[in-house]
């Protein structure tokens, strides 16, 4: 099996297994006739990003103030997986919007510009707000919750 499609396989089954592991089977908050086909209106997989690097990654946030241990892992399938420690994650479908990149939370669309500092840290410029990641490289757990 070819490196790329490992990987591809280890990030999918880390997915299905973080999504299992929070409760079962829950129906989703909209039917799926009502979800959008792509955050960005055309087909998933039309365009690629400027800067793909951060594709089929894991992401911690390095961010002062964001929620511990927040996560964040954007699959070549544009499916988007966004978690932390102590909150319940979130699944979102994500495109590309000219140099950016776009996904929806709720209803809410989000916009980020891609910076890639180096090949272990991402920076999401959303808003003119910097939202700083490291890559995952190593085995994590999160840490108990304060009590």
């Amino acid at each position: 099996m070819r490196a790329s499609n490992l990987l591809k396989v280890q990030i999918s089954s880390l997915a299905l297994l973080a999504l299992g592991a929070c409760g079962g089977s829950q129906a989703p908050s909209q039917p799926a006739a009502a979800q959008p086909q792509s955050p960005t209106g055309a087909a998933p997989g039309n365009d690629e990003p400027a800067n793909p690097g951060f594709i089929g990654r894991i992401w911690r946030s390095s961010t002062p103030g964001n929620p511990l241990g927040s996560i964040m892992i954007f699959l070549p399938d544009r499916m988007l997986l966004i978690d932390s420690c102590f909150e319940t994650f979130r699944v979102a479908q994500w495109g590309v919007a000219g140099s950016h990149i776009r996904w929806l939370e709720d209803t809410v669309p989000i916009e980020a510009e891609v910076i890639t500092p180096s090949p272990n840290e991402l920076t999401l410029r959303v808003a003119d707000r910097d939202q700083t990641y490291v890559a995952m490289t190593d085995p994590w757990t999160c840490p108990d919750m304060p009590k």
